[in-house]
């Protein structure tokens, strides 16, 4: 009987388990998605501000140094880099969320592979990698 309540207490760890990595799949998700509507906004400004000033600019005859600093390049460029930055560490964090949920769902590492299109390696090693501000239980 005892293996029975064990085996009892190991099941509600284990969809206890389940339940926070799939809480943690969705935000991870959310996330990314935030990140995403970040960056369209960001590429919709460059293209309505930037892109069609300095069209404008250039199409007038005005000198091409001058475009790069009226239409503010520099700050365009670093603001679409930043958020890819962003959207590559988003995307990692939630691919690594969906993969342990998988996993714990039961899941082997070869078909979670072939779904997502990457190697066993990369999905053993990110199962493997901790998840930040969260201790291993």
């Amino acid at each position: 009987m005892p293996s029975q309540a064990r085996a009892a207490k190991s099941e509600k760890l284990s969809s206890a388990r389940i339940e926070l990595l799939r809480a943690e799949s969705i935000e991870s998700l959310r996330g990314l998605q935030e990140t995403v509507v970040r960056m369209r906004r960001q590429l919709r400004s460059m293209e309505t501000v930037g892109l069609r000033q300095a069209l404008r600019l250039l199409e007038a005859g005005r000198p091409a140094h001058q475009i790069a600093t009226t239409v503010d390049v520099a700050g365009h460029r670093n603001a679409v880099s930043a958020l890819m930055r962003e959207i590559q560490a988003a995307r990692h964090r939630a691919q690594r969320a969906q993969f342990k949920l998988a996993a714990a769902e039961g899941t082997s590492m070869a078909d979670i592979a072939r779904a997502w299109g990457v190697s066993r390696q990369l999905v053993s090693r990110m199962v493997k990698e901790p998840t930040p501000g969260r201790r291993k239980a």
